[in-house]
């Protein structure tokens, strides 16, 4: 199963079944545990960096959240991403994927066909 179908499991994506994906998956995980979070206050982030230093993939839905709350928790994952040297991927506009440092992140490339020309 790949990163998209697992993520599509947890956040639903209403426009998505006629578009092709290009976002971010995860190339070369080893144990990896990979968590969907949507925070509802800025406390929440604490519970995420944690997840995040303990070597957990975190990607986090800010479509519950205002957004002041978005860019302090935006903020504050990218200052513990930076210190643990995560990678950080937009995914979508709401839509951010943190990976610890084992784990590298690619984006596929868009695929062109003889009919798009």
């Amino acid at each position: 199963m790949d990163l998209k179908n697992t993520a599509r499991k947890f956040i639903s994506f209403p426009s998505d079944s006629d578009e092709e994906y290009n976002g971010p998956y995860v190339v070369r995980p080893q144990q990896l545990d990979f968590l969907v979070r949507v925070p509802h206050t800025f406390k929440d982030a604490a519970g995420y960096a944690d997840e995040l230093m303990q070597g957990k993939a975190v990607m986090i839905s800010f479509r519950s959240v205002d957004q002041e709350t978005k860019s302090r928790i935006f903020d504050y994952m990218n200052g513990v991403s930076y210190v643990v040297r995560a990678y950080v991927s937009k995914v979508r506009e709401n839509l951010v994927l943190y990976t610890p440092e084992t784990v590298e992140v690619e984006r596929q490339k868009r695929k062109t066909s003889l009919w798009n020309r």
